[in-house]
């Protein structure tokens, strides 16, 4: 069975920067089809950045195993102000081609969690700019309520509510068949038979 395929028309000027590498359309033979190219090379900023990623990683790895040797550390501690030179050359001087390298500019990004499990990290107070306070409105906005986390009537989200003596009505009580430490006289926490003296500090 034959399988057709459209390629991608190429029009003079068209630009494809791989590895360092240029190559730029500047001829197509209407005849032939036949398509020339001007190849040129380019500063590598993608792989500068990179590699000085990786030799902070490496560096670092090293440094964790021998942690007696003091030349080491100095290594890492300076492929680590290497790469922070590289990149704040590069985020100043190219930052076009720092945002492609980095597919975000890091410098206005607080926080970013890139897992869909990860739950409380997307609501309005996860992706904020460095100094912003959280948008309050836009959290309510999205269906979450103030909670009270603390003292009587506490909740952390669904579930039972805090009583003076702790949450009964709980996974831990019901599933687990765990028992809350019982009070004594005195109104303190004690185990049956631990013959530990409880003193109230306050």
């Amino acid at each position: 069975m034959g399988y057709k395929y459209k390629l991608k028309e190429f029009e003079i000027g068209d630009t494809k920067v791989d590895n360092g590498t240029k190559s730029t359309v500047t001829d197509i033979n209407p005849t032939t089809g036949a398509i020339s190219w001007s190849i040129s090379q380019v500063p590598n900023i993608d792989r500068l950045l990179d590699e000085s990623d990786d030799l902070v990683v490496t560096a670092k790895g090293v440094y964790q195993k021998v942690k007696d040797d003091k030349v080491f550390l100095d290594i890492y501690k300076q492929a680590r102000s290497l790469r922070n030179a590289i990149r704040t050359h590069t985020r100043n001087n190219y930052p076009e081609e720092y945002k492609k390298s980095r597919g975000v500019n890091e410098a206005d990004v607080d926080e970013m969690s890139t897992s869909g499990g990860a739950g409380s990290y997307l609501t309005p107070y996860a992706f904020r700019k460095k100094g912003t306070k959280a948008n309050d409105k836009a959290y309510t906005e999205l269906g979450y309520k103030p909670v009270k986390t603390e003292g009587i009537g506490a909740t952390l989200g669904p579930g039972p509510k805090a009583t003076e003596d702790g949450i009964k009505d709980n996974a831990y009580v019901k599933q687990f068949k765990y028992k809350l430490v019982p009070k004594d006289k005195n109104g303190n926490y004690v185990q049956k038979g631990s013959g530990l003296e409880v003193k109230n500090l306050f």
